[in-house]
């Protein structure tokens, strides 16, 4: 606990008489000169704290000063010296907060510190970044075609550093970039398990930009990789994990897995994909309902509708991946006469008609008048008319509400009535498909478009986890969770699209994000699993070929 210096009312600081102060044996000059008061020296607290390596953030009511490994401290204005536009604090109660030793001699002041080292530079087609021991100040000055980045209380320890580095009094490190100055010169400070700071010129080009590093990988089956990458972003750092799944196709079989309490219900993906070498979630679910959004296929049937022209995957059944945007027509063959299905696996709404699959769980409930025909391989084999209908796990139902009852006819047990649709793209022999969005590449271009998808502004542009599916140009397939937690700020599909390019993607598909972001993997009898862990409606897992 730091003990604070308050003066009282009306005291009156006279000049200091000329202290000198020194940080490791070298002279400080300040622009604004000290103050004392008796035995009791006050200096400039934003212009001394700097110097030792803390950052001050000056309101109304408080001043914070950051420094070191994630250290701050709050002082009440009321707790220091006001003169002018300046704010004073006492030399002693500041060298206490940043545990700086102190040592009197005379009128100097020789102060002992700890000072950041500079541990890397990297310059990039991005820009240059520095990466340091622990935080510090910065600030850039433009001349010319020059860009000045002035550490404080920084050494550089670097043999060779790729850019120009000089030091001035007292511990200031310069280091000097010819960026065009022409533009803005922006940077980015981050603290991870050091401090980063990422300078680069300001372009028109809105592609965001990430320095990408794989920190390990590994080997889990003899064809399955593991690779844990972290990334420097705009906003900060952040955490992938990827499994890389070579000759795939040859192998495994990319499949839907689906709760066992079936469509309706919610599960963890480490139970609805026990079997699977890996998995990972696959789309968006209506928690309310906890009914899957989007298109699904599971084995040929359709299971969930596509919501709008949203991103999607297809599977067929040789193994070949499409990424669309598709739209579906559904429609029944009853009495020879085609009619119109509305929806699938929904909770049916007024003058509509419904198809419920076999997996559907739910209790189907209309203030409408209902008929219902059940169906087993396509053979009626019965027709009610009431208001609670409930599935049985064996059949299909066609449900009709109110005007829309008309289009099952005089239908009979026995009747045979035959489902169809199209899916436009259309997939020959179409065997699987899930669908979350937005799609972020199709063959190496990037076409993420979120408004044509039909993705609101904010979910854009949030800070989340994500999770991706993708295939590289070689084939290899990808699945890619991006975590958000302490040291990993999330990303927005931009930059997740960015990421997914720079990991190997050749077409990409997002998914479900957030606390439903799961990827899951198999190394022996070890099961790991990354991510939210939430219970989810619908996932893809990669099983070995019978």
């Amino acid at each position: 606990m730091c003990v604070l210096i308050v003066l009282g009312a009306g005291v009156q600081l006279a000049p200091a008489q000329a202290p000198q102060f020194f940080l490791n044996t070298q002279p400080i000059s300040l622009k604004n000169r000290a103050l004392v008061e008796g035995d009791h020296v006050f200096v400039p607290l934003v212009e001394f704290a700097r110097l030792l390596g803390a950052e001050a953030t000056v309101s109304y009511e408080s001043v914070t000063l950051r420094w070191g490994h994630r250290e701050s401290a709050t002082i009440s204005t009321e707790q220091l010296v006001a003169r002018g536009p300046l704010l004073y604090i006492s030399l002693a109660q500041l060298a206490q907060l940043l545990s700086i030793k102190t040592v009197k001699v005379g009128h100097a002041y020789y102060l002992v510190s700890t000072p950041a080292r500079m541990l890397s530079i990297t310059v990039a087609s991005g820009g240059v970044f520095f990466t340091l021991s622990t935080r510090v100040p910065f600030e850039l000055h433009k001349q010319n075609n020059i860009v000045t980045v002035r550490f404080f209380h920084t050494i550089s320890e670097l043999a060779h550093p790729p850019i120009k580095l000089t030091q001035e009094s007292p511990i200031i490190l310069r280091a000097h970039l010819q960026i065009d100055t022409s533009q803005t010169v922006r940077a980015t400070a981050v603290e991870s398990e050091n401090f980063i700071v990422w300078v680069r010129a300001a372009v028109t080009d809105p592609e965001p930009r990430a320095l990408l590093r794989i920190e390990s990988q590994m080997n889990v089956q003899e064809d399955i990789l593991s690779i844990q990458a972290r990334a420097l972003t705009a906003d900060g750092p952040v955490s992938i994990h990827l499994l890389k799944i070579q000759n795939w196709k040859e192998n495994y079989r990319l499949i839907v897995t689906l709760p066992r309490d079936g469509i309706g219900a919610l599960e963890p993906l480490e139970k609805m994909a026990a079997h699977a070498v890996a998995a990972i979630n696959a789309n968006f679910f209506d928690p309310t309902t906890q009914l899957p959004l989007g298109l699904l296929v599971k084995d040929g049937v359709v299971h969930s509708a596509p919501y709008g022209r949203r991103g999607a995957l297809a599977i067929s059944l040789f193994n070949d991946l499409y990424f669309i945007a598709p739209t579906l027509k559904l429609s029944a063959l009853v009495l020879g006469q085609p009619v119109m299905i509305d929806g699938v696996n929904r909770p049916p709404t007024a003058h509509g008609l419904f198809l419920y699959t076999d997996r559907y769980a739910l209790p189907i409930r209309s203030e409408a008048p209902m008929k219902a025909v059940r169906l087993r391989h396509s053979l009626v084999v019965a027709v009610t008319e009431n208001g609670l209908i409930l599935p049985d796990g064996a059949s299909t139902l066609l449900v009709a509400t109110g005007a829309a009852r008309s289009r099952l006819g005089g239908l009979r047990p026995g009747e045979s009535v035959y489902i169809s649709y199209t899916l436009d793209p259309g997939v020959l022999f179409l065997r699987e498909a899930i669908s979350a969005g937005p799609l972020l590449l199709q063959e190496g271009r990037l076409v993420l478009d979120p408004r044509a998808e039909r993705f609101s502004d904010e979910f854009v542009k949030a800070k989340a986890a994500r999770s991706v599916i993708a295939l590289t140009e070689s084939g290899d397939l990808l699945l890619i969770v991006v975590l958000k937690d302490m040291r990993s700020v999330g990303v927005d599909l931009h930059t997740l699209a960015i990421l997914a390019r720079s990991l190997g993607a050749h077409s990409a598909l997002a998914l479900d994000g957030g606390s439903s972001s799961t990827l899951l993997f198999r190394q022996g009898a070890t099961v790991h699993i990354i991510g939210g862990r939430r219970p989810i409606a619908a996932g893809l897992a990669v099983v070995p070929k019978r």
